[in-house]
């Protein structure tokens, strides 16, 4: 493969790896900040549940493939860059990327589970820390470490733009 060549793959991996991480950071940071404080206002802890679940249901079958699009795409890009010094960024943006299954699991898991559990109206998770936190205030916690899934894209998007600028072919 040329240079040529490899330079044009490259490209079109980093647009494509750098595009899915910025919809993403955009999407989770837009619901962590905007749609989950409005629903906060909502008197009615089953609706807000409700609400919650919503936007979880969308997101649990929107964002993992995207994060594996967005982690991939920078994955190669690291191993097509590999002879630079600059595969190092592409392969922290990808990891970025894939970071976020990971982290909702250990971070969100516990919230998820209360969540669901009140959504469903039956026993909550064993943690007595969460069963005593009122609907709106579990909604917060998932809100703000939510955002933190965000920040992991917009990372990867900075660390992905950062390599491709200082790519020499």
């Amino acid at each position: 493969m040329s240079s040529f060549d490899s330079y044009s793959t490259v490209k079109t991996l980093f647009v494509l790896g750098t595009t899915t991480a910025a919809f993403c950071s955009g999407g989770l940071l837009f619901t962590s900040y905007m749609h989950m404080p409005a629903y906060l206002q909502n008197p009615s802890d089953d609706s807000l549940v409700t609400q919650w679940r919503t936007q979880f249901d969308r997101g649990k079958f929107g964002v993992p493939p995207l994060a594996l699009i967005a982690g991939g795409a920078n994955l190669l890009n690291s191993y097509l860059t590999r002879t630079q010094p600059q595969h190092y960024r592409f392969m922290a943006a990808g990891a970025l990327s894939l970071a976020i299954v990971p982290f909702t699991l250990v971070a969100l898991g516990s919230t998820n589970a209360e969540l669901h559990a009140r959504v469903e109206k039956r026993e909550g998770s064993t943690d007595k820390r969460l069963r005593n936190l009122s609907a709106k205030e579990l909604v917060q916690r998932w809100s703000n470490r939510s955002a933190v899934r965000g920040l992991f894209f917009l990372a990867s998007t900075i660390l992905s733009c950062d390599a491709m600028l200082h790519l020499t072919f």
